[in-house]
C-alpha cells in the first residue's frame, strides 16, 4: 500500500495528511515525511541537515469538532510557528518579549514518549503557567532546552514572565472601568494576553475594587475573560453558558469562576452550602476535572497500550443527582496495577464485586498513596488491595 493509501484511514492519518500537504507548501521546506508511531512530521528546512519534528497530537485534540477552516488555520499557524527559523537571540534580546500564559493541565502533554513538553508549572487547580516568546505574528512556547541556550534558570524565565505581564496588567486597571452592574467581556485579538491577567496578582483584587464589588472572572478558552459582579442571587445561569463555551471552545481553558484571594492572587470561586452559587461552582470544578483525567486517561492508555505496559488507567467518574454538588468517584480494582486520579471519593472493585465510597483523604492517609513523578493530572499507582487491617478501617470511612 502506498503512502496516500496509508494515511487515508483513521482520523488522525487523515488530519495527518492535510498537516503534510501544508508543511510541503511551507515556504523553505525541503522535504517532509510523516511517523505514524509519533503522530509527527518530519520536516527538513533548506540549508539543514536534520529535520524539524511537528507533533501533531495537541493541534488534533484542539481541531476536535472544528470546521475545515478553523482546522487548516489551526495547523497553519502550528507549521508557521515551529517552522519558523529562529533567531539565535540572547537572554537580554528576547528577556522583554516573555509572557505568561494560562493553559489546562494537560497542554502540550499528550505526545509520544519521550517527546519534551513546554516548560510550565502548576498555576491553578487543573491550569498551568507557560511561558511564550511574543512575536508580531506569533507567540513560541518556551522548552526546557531553551533554558540552557540562555543559561537562566526556570525560575527567571518565570519571573521575567511575570514582569513583563505586570505591566500590562498596570495598564489595564488604569482604564475606566464601569459599576458594579456591568457584564464584561474581553476578547483577545492574539496580542492582549488577557487570560494571562489572571496571572498578575493584584489584577482581579483591583478590577474589583474599580468595581466596588466582588468580581467573577471566566477563562473559558485562551481568548476570552468574563467579568461578572456576584449579586444577591448568584449567577446560576452565567455558569450553564459558560460551560457551553468551553465545551465548544477549540482551546478551552476552564469552566470555573475565579476570584481574588489573600494578598491579591486568584483562587477558585467556590461559596459555601446554601449560597446560590454553590451547586453551579462545584459543577464547574467537576467538569473541568473531568474534562483534564479524561483528556491524559486517553493519552497514557494508548501510550501503555502500544508499547506494552500493563498498567490500567483508571477513569475519574463524575456524578450528581439534582440540586446536589456534584462528585467524582474512581475505582481500585483489587490485583491489578492501576493508576488513580485524585477523588472525592474510591469505591473498591474485587471479583466483579464493588462496595463503599470511602473519602479520598481517607484513602490516601491509610494507604500511604503517594502521587507518580511528572504525571499532571496528578495520579497515584496501586495495585492490590492494602493489608486486611487497613481495609477494616477504610470500611470504616465508607459513607454508603
Amino acid at each position: 500500500m502506498g503512502l496516500l493509501g496509508r494515511l487515508f484511514g483513521s482520523p488522525r492519518d487523515r488530519f495527518a495528511a492535510e498537516a503534510l500537504r501544508i508543511t510541503r507548501r511551507t515556504p523553505g521546506v525541503l522535504r517532509v515525511a510523516y511517523d505514524p508511531a509519533k503522530f509527527a512530521i518530519a520536516a527538513w528546512r533548506d540549508g539543514t541537515t536534520s529535520p524539524v519534528w511537528i507533533y501533531l497530537s495537541n493541534v488534533f485534540a484542539e481541531c476536535e469538532g472544528a470546521g475545515a477552516a478553523g482546522r487548516r488555520e489551526r495547523i497553519t499557524q502550528l507549521v508557521r510557528i515551529i517552522m519558523t527559523p529562529r533567531a539565535d537571540e540572547t537572554w537580554p534580546q528576547v528577556r522583554h518579549r516573555l509572557r505568561p500564559v494560562l493553559r489546562a493541565e494537560t497542554f502540550g502533554q499528550a505526545g509520544p514518549m519521550g517527546m519534551v513538553p513546554p516548560l510550565s508549572r502548576a498555576a491553578l487547580p487543573h491550569l498551568r503557567e507557560l511561558v511564550v516568546v511574543d512575536s508580531p505574528e506569533s507567540m513560541a512556547y518556551v522548552t526546557p532546552p531553551r533554558l540552557d541556550e540562555w543559561e537562566v534558570t526556570a525560575d527567571e524565565v518565570f519571573a521575567a514572565a511575570r514582569e513583563n505581564l505586570q505591566r500590562i496588567a498596570e495598564r489595564s486597571l488604569n482604564r475606566g472601568w464601569p459599576d458594579a452592574g456591568a457584564l464584561i467581556r474581553m476578547v483577545d485579538t492574539g496580542d492582549g494576553y488577557f487570560t494571562s491577567l489572571l496571572l498578575a496578582p493584584g489584577w482581579l483584587a483591583g478590577i474589583s475594587e474599580a468595581m466596588q464589588a466582588q468580581v467573577v472572572a471566566f477563562v473559558p478558552d485562551v481568548n476570552t475573560v468574563l467579568l461578572c459582579p456576584v449579586g444577591e442571587g448568584g449567577m446560576p445561569s452565567l455558569f450553564s453558558l459558560i460551560e457551553s463555551e468551553f465545551n465548544e471552545a477549540t482551546r478551552g481553558v476552564s469552566p470555573v469562576g475565579y476570584v481574588a484571594g489573600e494578598r491579591g492572587r486568584v483562587t477558585v470561586y467556590a461559596p459555601p452550602p446554601g449560597h446560590p452559587d454553590h451547586v453551579p461552582a462545584r459543577r464547574a470544578q467537576v467538569v473541568l476535572a473531568h474534562t483534564e483525567y479524561g483528556a491524559q486517561t486517553r493519552w497514557l492508555a494508548s501510550q501503555y497500550a502500544e508499547h506494552d505496559i500493563d498498567v490500567f488507567v483508571a477513569a475519574l467518574i463524575a456524578a450528581a443527582r439534582p440540586d446536589e454538588p456534584a462528585i467524582t468517584v474512581t475505582t481500585w480494582t483489587d490485583g491489578i496495577t492501576s493508576l488513580l486520579p485524585e477523588a472525592d471519593f474510591v469505591a473498591f472493585v474485587r471479583d466483579g464485586e464493588t462496595w463503599g465510597r470511602v473519602p479520598w483523604h481517607e484513602v490516601a492517609r491509610l494507604a500511604e498513596l503517594t502521587p507518580v513523578p511528572l504525571l499532571a493530572p496528578t495520579r497515584y499507582q496501586v495495585g492490590g488491595w492494602p493489608a486486611p487491617e487497613v481495609m477494616a478501617q477504610l470500611r470504616a470511612h465508607a459513607v454508603d
